[in-house]
């Protein structure tokens, strides 16, 4: 259990970034590459990206194992404000930092040679880091912030809300299932982690992330400033991540015929019975059942029974494909 510890003050202090911070970003990006986890939504990028990774940017992997600690002088608060303020907060890390951070990840994993000279604070071997940290934003992560945007925006929205209309206090159940809140104390329900942060008046910056999953993210020197970065899974990331598979498979046409798409419209219009849709259609009952079956099993519809008699309705995904493919 991570257990965050605030005071009164903390609350008014805390915060709600609008966008995922760009270092961050590029960290679990680095994470994820390394994983097979959460295909649906990563499998795609994940396969692109590995194919195009440049010298530059596999030794950053180095630097970022999938698992356990990763330096906290990858992601400094300064990349709040932008991309480059973060690199730039990154090349001035004292070498004291360098060298203690370095050491500690040295505990968890084989490091390459070069580190060595990085921790001593070797110029060139910065600057080549940065060079490489600023190369895969710029082609793995910025090509994505449509797609984030999509997904993040409404979910800070409605976080925002959250908070406007009933506290603080009723926003952590919506973040992420593994946050509890019995005040003073914000608990992170984290295997084999056991340890507490103060915040002592510094407040907290939640901060919204795609390429994070799992779990939250937390700096580990509680002497820096407090942030948790969260995960966002909004049914809109799986709903892309399935039309983008049916696109790639070629199964989008085989799925959505004409008669097949107007059954699927006619279901948007409201939650109805077999018959009802089949009214809709201008099909024969057995046709609209076998249509609502495939379109259930595809995972565009969902069908509930109640006695005798199902309802159809659309979710989604299925939203999603009628905005996302022709029909």
């Amino acid at each position: 259990m991570f257990r965050i510890h605030f005071e009164t003050v903390d609350l008014a202090r805390t915060t709600i970034a609008q966008q995922p911070d760009p270092l961050w970003e590029v960290l679990l990006g680095l994470h994820v590459l390394q994983t097979d986890d959460e295909p649906e939504l990563f499998g795609i990028w994940r396969e692109r990206a590995r194919a195009r990774l440049t010298a530059l940017e596999q030794e950053l992997l180095a630097l970022a194992p999938p698992v356990g600690y990763s330096p906290d002088f990858l992601t400094p608060g300064a990349a709040a404000q932008g991309l480059a303020p973060g690199l730039s907060a990154v090349a001035a890390t004292p070498t004291d930092q360098l060298m203690a951070e370095l050491r500690r990840l040295s505990d968890d994993v084989r490091l390459p040679g070069w580190t060595r000279r990085l921790a001593a604070g070797e110029p060139g071997l910065m600057k080549r880091l940065v060079q490489g940290l600023r190369s895969f934003h710029r082609t793995k992560i910025a090509p994505q912030m449509p797609t984030i945007s999509r997904a993040i925006e409404p979910v800070v929205a409605k976080h925002k809300e959250t908070v406007t209309s009933n506290g603080f206090e009723s926003l952590l159940p919506e973040l992420h299932r593994s946050l509890s809140w019995s005040a003073p104390v914000l608990s992170v329900d984290m295997p084999h982690i056991d340890r507490d942060l103060y915040l002592n008046g510094r407040g907290l910056r939640l901060v919204p992330s795609y390429f994070c999953w799992k779990y939250p993210m937390m700096l580990l020197d509680p002497t820096l400033p407090p942030v948790l970065v969260y995960p966002v899974r909004h049914e809109s990331l799986r709903a892309g991540a399935v039309v983008r598979r049916l696109d790639r498979d070629g199964a989008v046409a085989d799925l959505l015929g004409k008669t097949r798409a107007r059954v699927l419209k006619s279901i948007s219009v409201g939650a109805c019975s077999t018959s009802e849709l089949a009214a809709r259609a201008g099909i024969s009952l057995a046709s609209a059942s076998e249509h609502a079956r495939v379109l259930h099993d595809t995972g565009l519809v969902t069908t509930q029974r109640t006695g005798s008699s199902v309802q159809h309705t659309l979710n989604p995904v299925g939203a999603h494909v009628l905005t996302g493919a022709s029909c």
